[in-house]
């Protein structure tokens, strides 16, 4: 029995060390700011299906989110996503330093540590939706 409490309290104590590790770690990664534009037009019929019924509507989450952590662009995808095209630009001088289409991504580590200093704009792209961000090296 004093095995097994034992066993408990290190499991916790071991979750409680590897939980403030990841927080320490995003508290020190920059946020991308995202900016979601729809690439579909949306419904222009009013507020009621064509059954006259109400459209119901929901706070939409963000498709994905994006970091600067130490020169790597981490963007992680807050659902399940068939094709997505990610875009990185340098916008002082206009070059694309990354560009890739990913199937069904999880998420993704963009290492950008061979690139000049200076502004740079990410462009995630899916089949209805355009998030653009910036960022600074």
């Amino acid at each position: 029995m004093k095995a097994l409490k034992a066993l408990i309290f290190i499991l916790f104590f071991c979750n409680g060390l590897s939980t403030s590790t990841a927080r320490e770690c995003q508290t020190n990664a920059e946020t991308i700011v995202l900016t979601s534009y729809p690439i579909k037009p949306k419904d222009r019929t009013g507020s009621t299906s064509e059954e006259g019924l109400p459209i119901k509507r929901s706070i939409q989450r963000p498709i994905a989110d994006a970091y600067l952590y130490n020169n790597v662009v981490n963007v992680s995808f807050n659902g399940d996503i068939a094709v997505v095209n990610v875009t990185i630009t340098n916008e002082s001088t206009g070059e694309t330093v990354y560009s890739e289409t990913h199937s069904s991504p999880a998420a993704l580590n963009i290492d950008l540590n061979g690139e000049s200093t200076g502004n740079y704009l990410i462009e995630i792209e899916t089949e209805d939706t355009l998030l653009t961000g910036s960022f600074s090296l």
